[in-house]
């Protein structure tokens, strides 16, 4: 993962700074995932290319009922959107390699799962312009790799139910993003 971040960063710092190259956005939908905080950003690098970053964090606990509730995580990710018109508006469509660090439980019963997933997404959507500067997205992804996690009975005994390792899909991204174009 750290290999991938780097060689965005190198993109990100050899990319000539042009009007209309960078872009940060947040997904509106995540902040609904019990407030999951969220940043992408972008650079275009061709007329129909732009790499991008993402990072999104919950640190958040809840409680329901007086029982911990969470869906806790750590996402990290890099990925490239393809725009078959112009980067920056219109249809597109994306990859992103992606790593997960999460917490979950309390939601639908009192089992906590917690581990470590990476993998590839793919994502597809439409980017409506607003004016020069403000975009907003919409669009949805999924995305699919390895699971290493823990299954407890509670969020807090630490009474081990299941673990293991196992290949996953899962939807990835529900997009309704706010987007700055610079």
């Amino acid at each position: 993962m750290k290999r991938i971040l780097a060689a965005l960063a190198l993109v990100l710092v050899c990319t000539a700074a042009r009007a209309q190259q960078w872009a940060v956005q947040t997904n509106l939908m995540d902040y609904l995932n019990f407030g999951t905080l969220n940043v992408e950003g972008a650079v275009a690098f061709h007329q129909h290319w732009s790499a991008t970053a993402v990072a999104k964090l919950n640190p958040f606990h809840f409680k329901k009922g007086g029982e911990p509730l969470n869906a806790r995580q750590q996402v990290l990710g890099a990925g490239v959107r393809y725009w078959p018109w112009h980067v920056y508006s219109g249809w597109w469509a994306g990859t992103r390699i992606q790593y997960q660090e999460y917490n979950r439980g309390g939601i639908k019963d009192p089992s906590t799962d917690e581990g470590d997933r990476w993998g590839l997404g793919l994502s597809g959507g439409f980017s409506y312009m607003i004016n020069p500067h403000l975009n907003i997205d919409v669009g949805a992804g999924f995305w699919g790799g390895w699971d290493r996690y823990t299954t407890y009975s509670c969020p807090v005994c630490g009474l081990i139910k299941d673990k293991g390792a196992r290949a996953f899909i899962l939807p990835n991204d529900l997009l309704l993003a706010l987007v700055y174009v610079f």
